[in-house]
């Protein structure tokens, strides 16, 4: 009894940590080693790291994404033939 409450409590202790909240789809996002919380600090940054569940990727502040190309066809018009 005492062992099944022991392993449910280390079950909920290993849910909390972040490295969990990364498998679910977050990221934690940081500059220059400090957490980064809110946009203004993210727009001042000059380089930022953000963790993902399977690894870290460099971003830097300011670039945009590309857009993407509509697919070749995908004019929104239906054709008139």
């Amino acid at each position: 009894a005492l062992a099944d409450r022991l392993a449910a409590l280390d079950r909920t202790r290993m849910s909390l940590g972040y490295t969990e909240t990364l498998r679910r789809g977050f990221a934690v996002v940081r500059a220059e080693g400090a957490v980064v919380t809110t946009r203004a600090d993210a727009e001042n940054a000059t380089a930022l790291d953000i963790e993902f569940a399977d690894g870290r990727l460099a971003a830097t502040p300011g670039s945009a994404a590309k857009p993407r190309k509509p697919a070749p066809g995908d004019s929104g018009q239906g054709s008139l033939f």
